[in-house]
């Protein structure tokens, strides 16, 4: 028989979908499918498990109206991003906030698919509040108008840092080719 990890005189109930340990059902909160144990790291799973989907069907923009279609990486987020406008709606709180533009500064900018797609993943491991504007004119207008990469200015000098050892590429020939 499984004992709780805290409370090795109870019984387990279930164990915890984050660490993976037996805990009774006191020191378990309840997610969709999995529960969570008060780890502060598992409860961050549990808050995105929670929050994951949330966003259903189309949204509207609160800036300029417009009917939006988030992607599966803004819904599970709660952040979508409208081309319409170039407006940032967090749709976590209620009702929907439009984010600040102040409080961002512009990181980078890129022509290249595989640089755009390495930053994102590196900005959205290391939990960095951030948005790209003129991805998506990549595809129609390519080496015309770059993605521009804008980050919390609290979070600048971390993500400097973050992307210091990154050789960017220039044009899709990447800058780490010998001659």
């Amino acid at each position: 028989m499984k004992t709780c990890t805290h409370h090795p005189d109870r019984k387990g109930f279930s164990i915890c979908h984050g660490c993976g340990k037996d805990y009774c059902q006191e020191c378990l909160d309840e997610g969709r499918e999995f529960y969570y144990c008060k780890n502060p790291e598992c409860q961050k799973l549990l808050k995105k498990q929670l929050f994951a989907g949330s966003l259903q069907g189309n949204v509207v923009c609160p800036n300029c109206e417009s009917d939006l279609e988030p992607s599966d990486k803004e819904r599970f987020s709660g952040k979508v991003h409208c081309p319409e406008c170039e407006a940032l709606i967090d749709y976590r709180v209620t009702p929907p906030g439009i984010f600040n533009r102040d409080h961002f500064v512009e990181l980078l900018t890129s022509l290249n698919q595989g640089d755009i797609g390495l930053v994102k993943s590196i900005l959205e491991n290391a939990g960095v509040e951030y948005y790209v504007l003129g991805e998506n004119f990549l595809s129609v207008e390519p080496l015309i108008q770059p993605a521009r990469f804008y980050v919390s200015q609290k979070q600048f000098e971390e993500v400097k840092e973050l992307l210091k050892s990154y050789r960017f590429s220039n044009l899709g020939v990447s800058s780490n080719q010998s001659k």
